[in-house]
């Protein structure tokens, strides 16, 4: 009994440690320049030139104001709804759970992909990826409740914070995450 709950403290901490690592990177760029983003693009590229992909996406979506605050608040609907989904505390009975939060951040990134268009295309399909192992893995802890599917969910939602790291850190010169002090 004593392993699937270090299993379970391990993944809570895991998932804690990823919404923090997502706040920060979030919080810490919002006075950075394009460059520092930039290069936070580069483990996504699948050649040499990432870096050019992701600075036209740095000042491509801002042109039209209704399209940047649409785009704007696509991202902030995405940012929430993954923070949902890594407070979820990966356990045999939390399937529905992070099943339904999974959807709400399948939905918001669908919204986003339409409102960003060609940009942010390498993060957002790494994303689309992340989340269909996610809910892969979700659906074989609904099926089969014990600690190897709930460590493949861990896996998998450690997959989705990265993409979506990537994701918020190319988006921020556009639309960058709240401060923290404006929150809560």
């Amino acid at each position: 009994m004593t392993r699937p709950r270090r299993a379970s403290r391990l993944a809570s901490r895991i998932i804690l440690l990823s919404a923090l690592v997502l706040l920060a990177a979030a919080c810490s760029s919002s006075g950075g320049s394009a460059g520092s983003s930039a290069s936070a693009g580069s483990p996504t590229s699948a050649g040499g030139s990432s870096p050019s992909a992701v600075a036209p996406s740095a000042s491509g979506p801002a042109s039209g104001s209704a399209s940047s605050s649409t785009l704007c608040a696509d991202v902030a609907a995405l940012r929430a709804s993954v923070q949902k989904l890594t407070s979820i505390r990966p356990r045999a009975g939390a399937a529905g759970q992070l099943k339904t939060a999974a959807q709400d951040v399948q939905s918001n990134l669908s919204s986003l992909t339409s409102a960003a268009g060609d940009h942010w295309s390498g993060q957002i399909a790494n994303l689309k990826t992340a989340l269909t192992s996610l809910q892969s893995a979700v659906s074989t802890l609904a099926t089969q409740r014990n600690a190897s599917s709930v460590s493949g969910v861990v896996s998998a939602i450690r997959g989705v914070s990265t993409a979506t790291q990537q994701l918020l850190t190319a988006a921020n010169p556009s639309c960058p995450s709240p401060s923290p002090s404006a929150g809560t």
